[in-house]
């Protein structure tokens, strides 16, 4: 890939900077607005509106078809700022790319641009009690009834369950078939009867998490991605777009800028932590990584919208970066000393109590999206040639 900045490029990034200069107090007031859900769609429908949402979509699809060095402007600016991306993170950036690359052209054109727009949030369903790491080992049933598919089963640690209109899920189609050549790939509404969610309390106080349970619910067969009993493949596209590592660097690069400020904040004697060797030495360390980071996950995600399987590189970008969040995380915990614990609730709580929060979703990093033990196995067998770590797999 070519990423040298053209002067078209830098002047792009002008207009940006611009743009969010005039927008950015719309954003800061998030969190505080009466309805935060509702003022985080109207963000992102923003943010699609003057074309900093899609960029690499095609524009056919509500895209807008942003070369890749834009694509990298438009994620610096934005980390840059300290914006929050757009709460439909989980359809922009897994699901709409799954459906451009798998989705029929009727599928396209109804939910692509409603993606974008925040219209309709998404949620995945893949994860279940017993079939985390194992995800083929799944229990979730489909049947087919007429011209319906009948779900029966339970997802967990779905994120944005509560909130989401649709979730994308994967069930078992064929009981009979070896258990990755038995599942097939289905969208449903949030809102269908039979669907009930139940929120989870993460260790860090959030509850963005949630348990989904499915009893008799009643799938549409035009919601079926792909092919019947196909459902593994278009499976691993998702989870390889989700273990890129492209989707959290704008939250490593605010959490790197809180590293920063919290170093130029400590004294350390006479002078900040910021001006010790160590400390340096850490920064630059985790902004190489960072680096690293960024270019491999714009290189899976340009393959997919090329049509192109990025293979186990989306493994090597997952555990990549849930170490570097982890190690980010550390460095603040020991950097803040015995303040570093406290919540939000103590006068003495260090940047607002973020920190022990921070650590607790760090850890939970390892375990979404597929463990780094299961990382460590992909990259061992696909990219390294090494045998299989289990005989049935």
């Amino acid at each position: 890939m070519d990423l040298r900045f053209s002067a078209d490029d830098q002047a792009y990034r002008a207009r940006l900077r611009a743009w969010i200069h005039d927008h950015a107090g719309i954003a800061a007031g998030i969190g505080t607005a009466p309805d935060a859900i509702r003022a985080s769609r109207d963000w992102a429908r923003l943010l699609w509106d003057a074309g900093y949402a899609g960029l690499g979509w095609p524009v056919s699809y509500g895209g807008h078809a942003a070369t890749l060095t834009q694509q990298i402007i438009v994620n610096e600016e934005m980390a840059r700022a300290n914006l929050p991306p757009p709460i439909n993170v989980i359809g922009v950036n897994i699901f709409g790319p799954t459906l451009i690359l798998h989705g029929t052209e009727q599928q396209k054109r109804r939910f692509l641009a409603k993606i974008l727009s925040a219209e309709e949030l998404w949620c995945q369903g893949f994860s279940e009690p017993g079939a985390g790491s194992d995800l083929p080992s799944l229990r979730t049933f489909a049947r087919l009834d007429g011209d319906h598919f009948v779900v029966n089963g339970q997802k967990v640690w779905t994120s944005l369950a509560m909130i989401s209109d649709w979730c994308f899920l994967l069930a078992r189609t064929d009981r009979n078939a070896p258990k990755r050549e038995g599942i097939s790939y289905l969208i449903c509404e949030m809102n269908s009867p039979g669907i009930s969610v139940r929120a989870l309390r993460n260790a860090g106080g959030g509850e963005h998490f949630g348990e989904v349970f499915f009893n008799e619910v009643r799938i549409p067969r035009g919601n079926l991605i792909g092919e019947l009993h196909g459902g593994w493949k278009i499976a691993r596209s998702s989870l390889n777009l989700e273990r890129s590592g492209l989707a959290g660097v704008v939250s490593l690069e605010n959490q790197l800028m809180r590293f920063v400020e919290l170093a130029r904040r400590t004294r350390r004697s006479a002078r900040s932590a910021l001006e010790e060797d160590l400390t340096r030495q850490r920064l630059a360390q985790f902004w190489i990584q960072l680096e690293g980071l960024r270019y491999l996950g714009f290189r899976a995600f340009s393959d997919q919208l090329a049509g192109h399987d990025p293979g186990a590189s989306g493994a090597v970008g997952k555990l990549f970066a849930s170490q570097l969040r982890q190690a980010i995380a550390k460095a603040l915990f020991e950097m803040a000393g015995p303040c570093a614990p406290l919540t939000k609730r103590s006068p003495h709580a260090v940047q607002n109590g973020r920190l022990i929060a921070g650590y607790f979703d760090a850890l939970g990093y390892s375990i979404g999206g597929g463990t780094s033990e299961i990382m460590h196995n992909t990259i061992a067998e696909k990219i390294l040639g090494l045998p299989h770590s289990s005989p049935d797999e």
